[in-house]
């Protein structure tokens, strides 16, 4: 169980604090259930209610700083694959957001991260599904770091580019 005060990452909300713990029925006539209460940090007028008692919030504990660096320093050996069909490819993509894992938005930026250079060199642009997923995947992931860190996205988004320059040339 979480507590009131502590960071949270909900998968399609980003990263929030968990503001109070509130007992409610949703509707009239269905039977009161506790609710964490999320107010996320891109957007404090916002409240998110997720049932405590649910395993499929898809809600986990936000990284400190230390788990930040570890995790920055792990993304150039972070394995991606790209997968040729489109259509497999967005499902994959909508898989990784849903699945809140850290890991999976690093595969989908690192994929595009790639092949956006590669397509750029042949004088080809972006898909705009590709393009649309880089940019949930990169807000996410670095709205994330940032607050573990105490920076910017925009230094984050340096990092994680960086990081992914070091495997490319190795």
């Amino acid at each position: 169980m979480y507590k009131i005060g502590e960071y949270v990452v909900k998968a399609n909300t980003g990263i929030c604090k968990i503001d109070e713990i509130v007992s409610r029925s949703l509707a009239e006539g269905m039977e009161e259930k506790e609710y964490y209460v999320l107010i996320p940090v891109d957007d404090p007028r916002a409240k998110v209610f997720v049932p405590v008692a649910s395993d499929k919030s898809n809600m986990r504990r936000a990284m400190g700083e230390k788990e930040a660096w570890d995790f920055i320093d792990s993304i150039p050996v972070i394995d991606v694959k790209w997968i040729e069909s489109d259509k497999s490819r967005e499902q994959e993509y909508k898989n990784a957001m849903r699945s809140n894992d850290p890991r999976h938005l690093v595969g989908i930026i690192k994929n595009l991260y790639l092949r956006s250079r590669e397509r750029e060199n042949q004088g080809k642009k972006v898909t705009a599904v590709d393009d649309r997923y880089f940019k949930l995947a990169e807000n996410a992931l670095n709205s994330e770091l940032a607050h573990a860190l105490g920076k910017n996205k925009n230094d984050i988004r340096d990092l994680i580019a960086e990081s992914i320059e070091v495997k490319t040339r190795v």
